[in-house]
C-alpha cells in the first residue's frame, strides 16, 4: 500500500509540475475614454539593464528580441517608431521573476477495526514540495504628451526553464494582439 500510495504520489506531483510549467495567461487594461485612433508613432524606452541573480545572462540574450518583437508588433497594426521625443506612444517592457512553492498535503487518515473489536486511527502522512517560478511579461503604452499609461497587457506563465528569446518574442506577440482594446479574438 505504501509503495502503491507513493507511485500514485510522484504520478500526481510530476502532473502538476507538468500542468504548471504549461500554464499561461494574457490580460490587458486601459484608461477608460483613451482615444487610442489618435496614436500613431511609438518609441520603446531603455530597456533594464539589470537581470536576476539566477540568470545574469539574461539582459544580454532577451533584450535585442525583445525590442524587435514589440517593433515587429506595433509596425503590423500600423504604428511607426519614431524618435522617443515626438513619439505618440512610449513603449515600457519589464519582466518580473517570482518564486513559488508549493505544498500538498495526501495525508489521510481512516479507522481500522481490531480484532478486539477496538478501532484505531490510522494517519498515513505524505507531503509534496514543488518549487516553479512565476513569469511575468509586462507591457505598458505611455500617452507621450500626458505622461500616463493608457495601456497596459501581461503574460503569466509558470515555468522553472530559462526564458529563451524564441518564447519572449512568442510572449510580446500575444500580448500585443490585445492592443488596442477589442482588436483581439476572445
Amino acid at each position: 500500500m505504501n509503495k502503491a500510495h507513493n507511485a500514485f504520489a510522484f504520478l500526481t506531483s510530476l502532473t502538476l509540475l507538468f500542468a504548471a510549467g504549461c500554464a499561461t495567461a494574457v490580460k490587458s487594461d486601459y484608461k477608460a475614454g483613451a482615444d487610442f485612433t489618435k496614436y500613431h508613432t511609438f518609441a520603446v524606452m531603455p530597456l533594464p539593464q539589470q537581470a536576476p541573480a539566477q540568470d545574469p545572462g539574461a539582459v544580454v540574450r532577451l533584450a535585442p528580441p525583445a525590442k524587435e518583437a514589440v517593433t515587429e508588433a506595433l509596425t503590423a497594426k500600423g504604428l511607426s517608431e519614431a524618435p522617443a521625443d515626438r513619439a505618440d506612444l512610449a513603449v515600457n517592457l519589464r519582466g518580473q521573476s517570482l518564486p513559488k512553492v508549493y505544498v500538498r498535503d495526501y495525508g489521510y487518515s481512516y479507522p481500522v477495526m481490531t480484532r478486539y473489536g477496538m478501532v484505531n486511527v490510522v494517519h498515513n502522512p505524505y507531503t509534496d514540495v514543488s518549487t516553479t517560478t512565476e513569469r511575468k511579461l509586462i507591457i505598458e503604452l505611455l500617452d507621450n504628451k500626458a505622461k500616463e499609461v493608457v495601456w497596459v497587457g501581461w503574460f503569466t506563465k509558470e515555468s522553472t526553464a530559462q526564458v529563451t528569446p524564441e518564447a519572449l518574442r512568442e510572449a510580446v506577440a500575444k500580448v500585443l494582439a490585445e492592443y488596442p482594446p477589442g482588436s483581439s479574438k476572445k
